[in-house]
C-alpha cells in the first residue's frame, strides 16, 4: 500500500469520524490505524473536550482502543490515517507506538484557523518523524477528500 488513494476509504472514514466527534462536542478530528498488511484495527476520535484529557487525540485514542482491543503486536508497523496533520505529541507517540507510516488529510496550516485559539506548535509533523530515529513514512496533505469540512462544522457551531 504505497499510494496515498489506496487510502481513499479509510481517509473518508477519518473524515467521518472528524464530523462525529464535532457531533459530540468534541474538537474535529478523526483517525483509523491499519495493520501493516492494511487491516483496520482500531479508530480514534478527538475526545479532549469531553473527557478533560489533553492526551485524548484522535490518533492516540486509535493506538490506545487498538491495543484494548486486540494483540498489541498488530500495532507496530501499523499504518495511521488522520483526518488532519497529527501534532507534535501525536507524532511522536505514533513513532513510540512503531508505525511504519502517517497519512493524513488536512494540512495544519490550512485548518488551523477553524480553531479557537490556544497553544499552537511551529513545529510540524514532518519535523518530528524527520528527527526520529526510526523510519516512518509521510504522506500528506491529500487532495479532493473534503477535509476541511469537519473543521468548518466546528468553527459554525
Amino acid at each position: 500500500m504505497s499510494e496515498a488513494l489506496d487510502h481513499e476509504v479509510h481517509i473518508r472514514r477519518s473524515i467521518e469520524l472528524a464530523h462525529l466527534a464535532v457531533e459530540r462536542g468534541d474538537h474535529p478530528f478523526g483517525a483509523v490505524l491499519l495493520s501493516a498488511e492494511g487491516e483496520m484495527i482500531a479508530e480514534g476520535m478527538n475526545a479532549v473536550p469531553s473527557t478533560g484529557d489533553v492526551r485524548a487525540h484522535a490518533e492516540l485514542e486509535a493506538v490506545v482502543n487498538a491495543r484494548r482491543l486486540g494483540p498489541a503486536e498488530q500495532i507496530p508497523g501499523g499504518i495511521m490515517i488522520a483526518s488532519g496533520e497529527p501534532c507534535p505529541m501525536c507524532a511522536t507517540g505514533m513513532v513510540w507506538a512503531g508505525l511504519s507510516r502517517i497519512v493524513f488529510a488536512a494540512a495544519t496550516p490550512d485548518f488551523a484557523q477553524y480553531l479557537a485559539p490556544g497553544p499552537s506548535f511551529t513545529l510540524r509533523c514532518r519535523d518530528i518523524i524527520e528527527s526520529a530515529s526510526s523510519k516512518v513514512v509521510l504522506e500528506g496533505p491529500i487532495e479532493g477528500v473534503g477535509a476541511l469540512e469537519p473543521f468548518l462544522a466546528f468553527a459554525a457551531r
